[in-house]
């Protein structure tokens, strides 16, 4: 039986392709439209659907190589399963170097999040519903950051 493909934010990936997605974010008072990078590798055969996601926190940067690399890693074309690869959760955070999001809130502290909540709130709630809530596994990188020590 064939595989069948993988959908995440609207769009379908067959079986054994690659994608790079945009997942929506909401704007902030400057309307100025922000989304979370998603890339996405659905192998030919079956197997778990893991994600990998780094800066949660937007000045915890290390992760964004990390996930690079294994993107890019040869072994990926023998992958069983689908691999989820969202570089930068925290886009506001990042953009602004700071862990925060401009509401002032941690966004690893406001999952599940909800709709119609805080800023940090809503990013949790649209993260955890196209990529989490699709994943049987999720691997989420952090490192220390300027003034703060693992």
């Amino acid at each position: 039986m064939p595989r069948k493909p993988f959908t995440i934010c609207g769009e379908t990936i067959a079986p054994g392709s690659r994608a790079t997605l945009s997942l929506p974010l909401p704007s902030q008072s400057s309307y100025t439209p922000l989304a979370m990078p998603i890339h996405v590798i659905h192998g030919r055969r079956d197997g778990p659907v893991v994600f990998i996601s780094a800066a949660i926190h937007g000045d915890e940067i290390n992760g964004i190589e990390i996930i690079r690399r294994v993107r890019h890693s040869k072994t990926l074309e023998r992958l069983k399963g689908t691999l989820i690869c969202v570089p930068i959760v925290n886009v506001y955070g990042f953009f602004n170097h700071t862990r925060y999001l401009p509401d002032g809130r941690d966004l690893n502290r406001s999952f599940p999040g909800s709709k119609n909540g805080s800023l940090a709130s809503r990013v949790a709630r649209i993260f955890a519903e196209e990529v989490v809530d699709r994943s049987t596994h999720g691997i989420d990188l952090h490192t220390g950051s300027n003034h703060r020590a693992n």
